[in-house]
């Protein structure tokens, strides 16, 4: 009986590419950075190799973020939720504060309470 040929898994994206340009570094800068060959960090940023625990680890710690945020956010879409808190963070306090006072207005505003 001939093998069965297994459907290639398909892997799920992720967002190290956006996180590199983020951070202004060339495919070469960041895997000098990472610890990896230039070809196996494009073939890990374009889902053809999966990557390890390992890979994402010093990912992170060479661009600046947790490994969460590599799977899940995108740093170039200024307008998301986690770009807002981003730059929430870098704000004086007083001007956090007001901005989340504000920001809690309004979400009180909206509802029917």
């Amino acid at each position: 009986m001939a093998p069965i040929k297994k459907p290639k898994q398909q892997l799920q994206r992720t967002y190290l590419k956006e996180w590199r340009e983020y951070n202004n570094l060339s495919q070469e800068a960041a895997a000098s950075r990472i610890n990896v060959s230039r070809s196996l960090l494009s073939k890990i940023e374009n889902a053809i190799s999966p990557y390890t625990q390992q890979f994402m680890e010093n990912a992170a710690a060479a661009y600046g973020c947790d490994v969460p945020d590599l799977i899940i956010r995108n740093p170039l879409d200024r307008e998301s939720v986690w770009s807002i808190q981003d730059q929430l963070k870098k704000a004086d306090p007083v001007t956090r504060k007001q901005i989340i006072d504000f920001a809690n207005f309004l979400l009180k505003s909206g509802t029917d309470h």
